[in-house]
Order: structure tokens, then C-alpha cells, then sequence
């Protein structure tokens, strides 16, 4: 059980940080929301640095668990 919750947890948090960073992206460009969360830019972002947040998440709950 304590593997399932930090999985959801990293999960959430990973889909998240991938919402901001498409939030961001569409206040700072012309395209729609939908797009913006599909651009390859995004994409690119959750690659390199997107996992990060989740990564912090998942140590910080194996720790308290």
C-alpha cells in the first residue's frame, strides 16, 4: 500500500507540474490551452526538468511513510 500511494502521489504531481508549465505557456502565447499542454516545447520541458518536482515529492513521502 505505501508503494501504491507514492506512486499516485508522483504520478499527481508529475500531471501538475505538466498543467502549469501548459498554463504558462498559454498565457504567454496565442495558442489555446489544449494546445499549449500538446506542444512539443512542453513536451521537451517535462523531459529535462518536468520530473523533477515529482522526484522531491516521491523521496519526501518515502521519507514520512
Amino acid at each position: 500500500m505505501k508503494s501504491t500511494k507514492i506512486m499516485l502521489a508522483v504520478i499527481a504531481t508529475f500531471i501538475i507540474t505538466w498543467m502549469s508549465l501548459g498554463f504558462i505557456f498559454y498565457i504567454l502565447s496565442d495558442m489555446t490551452y489544449k494546445e499549449s499542454c500538446a506542444n512539443s516545447g512542453i513536451g521537451f520541458t517535462m523531459l529535462f526538468i518536468g520530473w523533477i518536482p515529482a522526484l522531491i515529492v516521491g523521496a519526501d513521502i518515502t521519507d514520512n511513510i
